[in-house]
């Protein structure tokens, strides 16, 4: 059996667009069996694993600002994720969407560079088979639709920046050489946040994914 470790945001973890609830703080989430993981499971079958470990406003590198939450930055979980879930044969990528946000002030250049800190540190881990490091494919995520009820920390730059990450990614794939997938020419964020996936996209991705893995010699 093949395990699949799935490590991004919300739109890994599978939040519902629109569903965040300011009196809580928490998110509305897919059934399991609507997320795109969930899919990819379904559709690659029992030989293979696929876990998850998405939470919403992971960034690549950064620290949450506001409202300051713990665990939010991506490089500092993935080493201990790595470990809880080894061996790897292959880690999935989708991140990026929250290093656009205002608070970090960070480039799209700088967001490519989150990325590759967190592809090197699978690359010089030992957590695959044979204690060899897993494979790598890099999403880049589907681009920030500009909405009326569109997050208070995303902006016009946030938009543009989000629209450069496919191009950005794809080169990093090739620098690093993993394999890459651009979610943004098979889906589009919902229309009623912006930023997340409704059911039609998931089902579209978990199937896309599943295509993209079998092309992976594991």
């Amino acid at each position: 059996m093949k395990t699949i470790l799935c490590f991004g945001d919300s739109n890994v973890w599978g939040g519902i667009p629109g569903a965040f609830d300011p009196v809580t703080g928490l998110a509305g989430r897919h059934p399991k069996n609507k997320r795109w993981t969930a899919i990819l499971q379904r559709t690659l079958g029992d030989e293979y694993d696929v876990v998850v470990d998405g939470i919403n406003a992971r960034t690549t590198t950064l620290d949450e600002i506001i409202p300051g939450r713990p665990y939010k930055n991506g490089l500092a979980q993935l080493p201990v994720s790595l470990e809880i879930h080894y061996p790897i044969d292959l880690v999935i990528f989708w991140i990026g969407t929250n290093d656009t946000k205002i608070q970090f002030k960070r480039g799209a250049e700088n967001i490519k560079e989150g990325a590759r800190k967190l592809i090197q540190c699978v690359k010089s881990s030992n957590k695959g088979s044979s204690a060899k490091p897993p494979q790598i494919l890099l999403i880049a995520p589907q681009p920030i639709i500009k909405v009326q009820n569109l997050h208070p920390q995303l902006d016009d730059s946030s938009i543009e920046k989000s629209n450069n990450i496919g191009l950005l990614y794809q080169q990093l794939a090739q620098e690093e050489k993993c394999e890459y997938l651009n979610a943004g020419l098979l889906i589009q964020s919902s229309s009623i946040d912006g930023v997340h996936l409704d059911e039609f996209a998931n089902e579209v991705l978990g199937k896309s994914i599943a295509d993209k893995v079998r092309e992976i010699s594991l």
